[in-house]
């Protein structure tokens, strides 16, 4: 028992905890990055440049005969930029290209804090018989080899299944 303990103690946390509450036809998706961001990433951000997350969000039918039917793919842009002469942090979220939320925040570690736990992505889901199963992905930065060829850092794709609505 203490053997079990002691190991679920030691076991990393996932890299993303994703949260589904379910509607009728829509989905609110929760996202909070809990990996530690890339060093450049922070750095860039305290210096003044434009830095984001982009969560990228995959809706499949799950079919049991053919390959799986993609239903939809929706794109989250979390950024935010620290203004030098006032030391303000600004930041918007936008959600497919429309910007879901915005606002100021004062510190580094508030920025941080809100560009890892961007506010909920409401997504239509379709009517369906199939299963439905969402895949997540947190991007932070492309790192480019030779110029040319992209290297993205990012989590891992994450596999969840869509829930029935209430």
């Amino acid at each position: 028992m203490v053997l079990a303990l002691i190991l679920l103690a030691a076991a990393p946390l996932p890299e993303l905890k994703v949260e589904l509450m379910p509607s009728p036809g829509r989905l609110a998706v929760q996202m909070i990055v809990q990996r530690e961001l890339p060093v450049e990433w922070s750095d860039a951000l305290s210096a003044g440049a434009s830095v984001g997350i982009t969560y990228r969000l995959r809706l499949y039918r799950n079919r049991h005969w053919l390959w799986d039917q993609r239903v939809a793919a929706h794109e989250l842009a979390v950024k935010a930029q620290r203004d030098p002469l006032t030391g303000v942090f600004t930041l918007v979220a936008e959600l497919d290209g429309e910007i879901l939320a915005s606002g100021q925040v004062g510190s580094l570690q508030e920025a941080i804090r809100w560009v890892t736990h961007p506010p909920p992505s409401d997504i239509t889901v379709p009517l369906r018989t199939e299963p439905l199963l969402l895949f997540v992905r947190a991007e932070f930065l492309t790192h480019y080899k030779l110029l040319v060829i992209p290297s993205t850092v990012g989590t891992e794709w994450f596999q969840f299944a869509v829930p029935e609505s209430p």
